[in-house]
């Protein structure tokens, strides 16, 4: 804007554009911060999602039965730690197809994971696929995880890669921490690039420091 139109706005309209732009300057910043602190919560999901499907493999096992449905596993459980790392994965039953033995499908996931001495989530899905031929999980109907921190993740569906580390999602995704929240409707993880991308109707709420909502 040149100086002349500047000159012909009233003190009041100057002052609101000024404050328009301290808004606007700030609202950046906590951009910068939100979407990387999402970023975060999404890294510790993946670690958790990864940690979960190697376990599958040696969950131990309670009540086992066949039936029609294939060799049923009741409550198989998978415990054990690694220095500052620990775990705990759980599920409701498990149950090896007749069709295809390589493939369990899993009820009532619970996992609970430390990562460090001051990083945990807990981690809750309905239900889930393992395929240990083409080493993919895939989880369903709702996908909930909470960090100690207070950060939640929702999904509706992820797909995982175990060879890639590739993560997706096709149904929405809702991110939330201390500084917002991040909701889209897609999204995809790719480790080898190191990219994480959101796509469809990607929506964003801010929440800004307190220092700034008492100015």
């Amino acid at each position: 804007m040149d100086r002349a139109a500047e000159a012909g706005r009233t003190p009041g309209v100057r002052a609101a554009a000024r404050a328009a732009s301290r808004r606007h300057s700030r609202r950046v910043r906590i951009m910068r911060i939100l979407v990387p602190a999402s970023g975060l919560v999404l890294l510790l999901v993946i670690a958790g999602m990864i940690g979960v499907s190697n376990y599958l493999s040696g969950l131990g096992l309670g009540t086992v039965s066949f039936t029609a449905d294939g060799l049923v596993m009741d409550s198989p459980e998978l415990s054990g730690n690694d220095g500052d790392r620990s775990y705990r994965v759980s599920a409701k039953r498990a149950i090896q197809r007749i069709s295809d033995p390589r493939i369990i499908d899993l009820e009532t996931i619970t996992a609970e994971l430390r990562l460090s001495a001051d990083q945990s989530l807990d981690i809750s899905a309905a239900r889930g696929t393992y395929n240990s031929a083409e080493e993919t999980l895939l989880l369903a109907d709702g996908i909930d995880v909470v960090t100690n921190d207070g950060e939640t993740a929702t999904f509706g569906t992820l797909d995982i890669a175990l060879k890639t580390g590739t993560i997706r999602s096709d149904d929405p995704v809702e991110l939330t921490s201390s500084f917002g929240a991040l909701r889209a409707g897609r999204m995809q993880f790719d480790q080898d690039n190191g990219t994480l991308t959101f796509t469809q109707g990607i929506q964003m709420t801010i929440q800004p420091p307190q220092s700034e909502t008492t100015q």
